[in-house]
C-alpha cells in the first residue's frame, strides 16, 4: 500500500533540472535565446514548498505541551542547517578543488569572495550583491530561505499563541512591506539585488504558507467527481505551467507576468497535492521512482555549478548541446553517488552503535 504520494517529489525534480538547464545557458549561451532563459521560475517552486512545511513546523510546534519559542526555534533552524550543511560543504569543497587545478593564481581572490556563501549568509543585506561572488552561486536560494525562517521562526511562534495558523501568514506579510518601506526610506529606493532576493524569499515562504492552511481545508470536504477531476486539472497544470514558461521564449517585460503565473500556478498544485485530493500515483514501483528522484534535487542543485566550472574551465570548446547533456547527466550521477555514500555511511554508524551496545540476557 503507497504511503504517501510522491508527485510533488518528482515535481521537485523536473524543476531541479530546469534551474540546471538555466543556469547552463547563463553560463554558456550568451545574451541569445536559449531553451531554459526563463528556467529561474523554478525557483518559486522551491519557495513555495518550503513554506508549506515551514507551516506545517509551526503547527506541529504549537501543539506541544510546554512550548519554549527560544529553544523550538533554535532546534528548528538547526535540523534545518544539519540538512543542508553535508551536501553544502561537499559542493563547496568541490568547487574549491576545480579553482585551486585551473584558476590558481586567483583561487585566493575567489574564495576570498565566496566567504559568505560557505558559511550560508550570501543573502544577509549587508553582503550587498553578495550572492555574484559566491562559490555556488545558487546557494542563494537556501541562504535567502534560511535568512527569512531565521526571523520568521520565533515571530511566527509568538504569533501562533494568539493567532489561529492562517492568520499568522498576512502578519508576517505586513512585516515584511514594513521592512521594505524602512530600507527604502534609508536608502531612497534604491534596493539592492540582493535585498530584493530577501523580499522574494519572504514573500513565497508566506505563499507556501497559505498553502499549507488551504490543504488543510482542502482535505477536509467532501468532493463529487466532477470537482475531483476539476482539481486534478488544476494540480497538473499548476506544475506544468513554470516548466512550460521555463523553456518558451518570453519577452523581459514579461518575465514577471511569468513569475506570477508560476506561484499561482504552484500555489494551486502543493494545495491540492498534500490535501490528497489530486492526481494518485497507484503503481508502487513509480511512487518510489519519483520519491528516489525527488530526493537527489537538493544534491542536484549544489552540485551542478562545479560541473559548469569545470566545464568552462576546461572543456570550453565543447559544442553548447553537449554541455547541457554533460551537465544534467554528471549532476545527476554525481547525486546519486553522494546519496549512495550518506546511506553507506548512516548504515556503518548504524551497525558500529548497535555492536557497542552490551548483549543482555532474556
Amino acid at each position: 500500500m503507497i504511503k504517501r504520494n510522491n508527485l510533488v517529489e518528482f515535481a521537485r525534480f523536473l524543476f531541479s533540472v530546469l534551474v540546471i538547464g538555466y543556469h547552463v545557458q547563463m553560463s554558456f549561451s550568451g545574451d541569445g535565446i536559449d531553451l531554459f532563459e526563463n528556467g529561474a521560475l523554478a525557483v518559486e517552486f522551491f519557495f513555495l514548498i518550503s513554506g508549506y512545511f515551514f507551516a506545517r513546523s509551526i503547527e506541529k510546534l504549537n501543539a506541544k505541551e510546554k512550548g519554549n519559542v527560544a529553544l523550538d526555534s533554535c532546534r528548528f533552524m538547526g535540523n534545518k542547517i544539519k540538512g543542508i550543511l553535508p551536501v553544502h560543504l561537499t559542493a563547496i569543497a568541490l568547487m574549491v578543488i576545480v579553482i585551486l587545478v585551473f584558476d590558481l593564481s586567483n583561487a585566493g581572490s575567489l574564495i576570498l569572495k565566496g566567504l559568505p556563501s560557505i558559511f550560508l549568509v550570501q543573502e544577509a543585506i549587508v553582503w550587498s550583491e553578495g550572492y555574484a561572488n559566491a562559490l555556488i552561486v545558487p546557494e542563494w536560494y537556501l541562504s535567502a530561505m534560511l535568512l527569512c525562517m531565521l526571523i520568521m521562526i520565533p515571530v511566527a511562534l509568538l504569533l501562533r499563541k494568539k493567532l489561529k495558523g492562517v492568520f499568522v501568514v498576512p502578519v508576517l506579510l505586513g512585516i515584511l512591506g514594513v521592512i521594505a518601506v524602512i530600507y527604502g526610506l534609508c536608502t531612497d529606493w534604491a534596493f539592492t539585488t540582493t535585498f530584493v532576493y530577501d523580499l522574494r524569499a519572504w514573500g513565497e515562504l508566506c505563499v507556501g504558507m497559505f498553502a499549507y492552511h488551504l490543504s488543510t481545508l482542502i482535505a477536509k470536504k467532501e468532493l463529487r467527481k466532477p470537482a475531483s477531476v476539476t482539481l486534478k486539472i488544476i494540480e497538473i497544470s499548476g506544475y506544468s505551467a513554470p516548466i512550460i514558461l521555463g523553456i518558451v521564449p518570453m519577452s523581459a517585460n514579461l518575465q514577471p507576468v511569468g513569475m506570477v503565473v508560476a506561484v499561482i500556478g504552484v500555489f494551486a498544485s502543493i494545495s491540492i497535492t498534500f490535501a490528497g485530493k489530486g492526481v494518485t500515483i497507484t503503481n508502487e514501483k513509480v511512487n518510489a521512482a519519483f520519491g528516489y528522484l525527488g530526493g537527489l534535487s537538493l544534491a542536484m542543485y549544489l552540485f551542478h555549478p562545479v560541473i559548469i566550472s569545470l566545464l568552462d574551465y576546461a572543456y570550453a570548446g565543447v559544442e553548447n548541446w553537449a554541455k547541457y547533456l554533460i551537465v544534467f547527466a554528471a549532476s545527476i550521477a554525481i547525486a546519486i553517488i553522494y546519496n549512495l555514500i550518506c546511506y553507506a555511511i548512516k548504515k556503518l554508524i548504524f551497525y558500529i552503535k548497535n555492536r557497542k551496545q552490551p548483549v543482555t540476557d532474556a
